[in-house]
């Protein structure tokens, strides 16, 4: 399989023998920590026969993978794109930054897209990698699949309802069904096997699995077919055989059998539409000795097999034991003593000449117990810490210490986190080979961004992206929070910088939206501001108008008043509030009682004769 030329089916199947006699200790191995993580144990005998044991299983393994999948997959991934990768749609260095930054929403929008199918994309990357340290990814290009589809006669309906998710249907595959095969330079082919129904087969591949068809329709057809899916840079080849489950998990059938052609063409794209990637060593040999998986220590050494077992000993000594008699009547016959029940203590009738001893009961083996914990202290500590399974603190820790132990767990995740990052980057990049091999854009339709990549803008030699998995720790997101107020007033970091620190996916689209939240603001408070004006304004325009009408009021009054003496009133009349020798204080300017002076004051020098215009002692002045 080291050349592109295309292959014949018999070389294909040639190929599937090799890889499944050399990876079948692999497989081995594989199986053995499904069973760990599933949590099937069964005794090994004699204790499996007898009646007082009752098995206790260890939940280590469970519950390191599932620590470790909760930690690294809580948060989305965060991919960045180097804008050089976007030269060829940009005309300078700062638009390549905003188109980079484009380019990496499109992406992601898809990717949360493709999510929605099953809902555990981003948890099932991490957990093959924490489990079996290889990630499996299969990448669909829908709109692609549907033409093959359509080519072949085939019914492509369910392709055109899965769009309505995205053009992509990203698929995390269990690697024990996946074989790859490597070469210094890359990935060279991967060889995937499934057990599926005839009926499906037929239903996909339409007039491809002809030959499948007529068995089904004359009823021959067994029960299942092993499906093989081969795909190398020559060869895409597809065939069936009559197989069940059982007969392809420990290397699915070697053995030459009647061989169902669907598909064998040659491949001439420049990419794989797979995503694998393996962790381990390349400096062993053995497929099962260079991964590394998670379990892989307390597999070796056999530890959880060796907790489960002491546990069920001390256990099943415990539950066997429950029942022994707590007294021993010691006389000629011990029947004659009566007992007592139904009230608290009980009562015994004892004769003369017996004894009552009470027996000492004994609880669960002290040295079965002391060893069974420092078992399962040890199967921990080959996996994850327990901190990151029971998030307990030590009695009088401080938050330092706290904080400290938890950075340090989480490094015990780096290569597996590191794995899952790069299975995660090869379907972002397989993305793009697609487009461009296609033609077809990538879209991407938000609230805030409706863009498109162009087929044509994509460089597949030139793609330079990365991903970023943020651990989901409390703690650890609280000292994130503190390095970036740090960063921001101590070190006058770029704020996009800052974001990217805090664990945000979209840092650009973040710096967006909050200047669109501050314009919205601004313009709110603008608002507030123009609505109190013209309220403060109308306020005092109505203030105005009220003392404009009383002094105009006031003014008519004082015209009526004035007329009103000028015509016809007697001329030794005084004026209301006027004196009556005092000439021309006359007048509601004269007359205290509406808020005018006092008469005497338009002649302060007068006499008291001048002013009241009559005599101290009557007559007139």
């Amino acid at each position: 399989w080291g050349n592109n030329m295309p292959k014949s089916i018999e070389e294909v199947w040639e190929i599937a023998k090799d890889l499944a006699e050399r990876d079948a200790n692999l497989r081995t191995m594989q199986s053995r920590l499904d069973e760990m993580t599933r949590l099937e144990y069964r005794l090994p005998p004699p204790l499996d026969n007898f009646d007082w044991v009752r098995a206790v299983i260890v939940t280590a393994p469970y519950d390191a993978i599932s620590a470790g999948v909760r930690a690294l997959s809580g948060l989305d991934e965060r991919i960045t794109i180097d804008p050089v990768t976007v030269m060829k749609a940009a005309k300078g260095e700062e638009e390549a930054k905003h188109i980079a930054n484009l380019w990496e929403v499109s992406l992601k929008w898809q990717m949360d897209l493709a999510a929605r199918r099953k809902g555990i994309l981003r948890e099932e990357s991490v957990r093959s990698a924490l489990q079996y340290d290889e990630v499996c990814v299969q990448i669909v290009h829908l709109a692609t699949q549907i033409r093959a589809i359509d080519k072949l006669g085939g019914n492509a309906s369910r392709q055109r309802a899965a769009m309505t998710n995205g053009q992509f249907a990203v698929l995390v595959r269990n690697p024990q069904t996946v074989h790859t095969v490597w070469s210094d330079y890359m990935l060279e082919g991967v060889m995937y096997v499934r057990v599926v129904d005839p009926k499906d087969i037929v239903r996909f591949w339409g007039e491809r699995a002809s030959k499948l068809n007529g068995l089904v329709e004359a009823g021959k057809a067994a029960d299942s077919y092993v499906l093989y899916d081969y795909i190398d840079y020559g060869t895409r080849c597809v065939y069936a055989v009559p197989g069940e489950g059982e007969e392809w998990a420990g290397g699915y059938a070697t053995q030459k059998k009647e061989l169902i052609d669907i598909l064998n063409e040659p491949y001439e794209k420049n990419f794989l539409p797979w995503s694998c990637v393996i962790g381990g060593t390349q400096l062993e040999s053995s497929p099962e000795d260079q991964r590394f998986p998670l379990l892989y220590p307390v597999y070796r050494s056999e530890q959880w097999i060796t907790t489960n077992i002491v546990r069920t000993l001390a256990v099943s000594q415990a539950i066997a034991e429950a029942g022994r008699p707590q007294i021993a009547i010691t006389g000629v016959n011990p029947r004659d003593v009566e007992t007592t029940h139904g009230e608290p203590g009980g009562r015994l009738e004892v004769p003369l000449g017996y004894t009552i001893q009470e027996l000492v009961q004994r609880g669960l083996d002290p040295a079965l117990q002391a060893a069974g914990d420092q078992l399962e202290s040890a199967v921990m500590a080959a996996t994850i810490p327990r901190i990151l399974v029971t998030a307990e603190a030590a009695p009088g820790e401080p938050f330092s210490g706290y904080n400290l132990r938890v950075q340090q767990a989480l490094a015990a995740l780096t290569r597996y986190k590191r794995l899952a990052e790069r299975g995660i980057a090869g379907v972002y990049r397989t993305m793009l080979l697609e487009s461009a091999d296609s033609g077809d854009p990538i879209v991407c339709k938000t609230n805030t961004t409706d863009y498109k990549i162009q087929s044509g803008d994509i460089e597949p030699e030139g793609i330079y992206l990365s991903v970023e998995l943020t651990p989901d720790v409390p703690l650890d997101r609280q000292q994130r929070v503190n390095t970036a107020i740090m960063m921001a007033r101590e070190l006058k970091w770029p704020t996009n910088k800052i974001l990217q620190e805090l664990g945000e996916t979209n840092p650009e689209g973040a710096i967006y939206d909050w200047m669109m939240e501050q314009l919205t603001f601004a313009e709110h408070a603008g608002l507030m501001q123009l609505i109190q004006a013209e309220t403060s304004g109308a306020l005092q325009q109505a203030a105005m108008q009220m003392a404009q009408q009383m002094q105009q009021q006031q003014m008519q009054q004082q015209q009526s008043m004035g007329q009103a003496g000028m015509t016809g009133l007697p001329e030794q009349q005084p004026t209301p509030g006027g004196a009556p020798g005092i000439m021309g204080a006359e007048g509601p300017g004269f007359n205290p009682a509406i808020g005018g002076e006092p008469p005497a004051g338009a002649v302060p020098g007068a006499t008291f004769e001048q002013q009241m215009g009559a005599m101290r002692g009557g007559g007139a002045a």
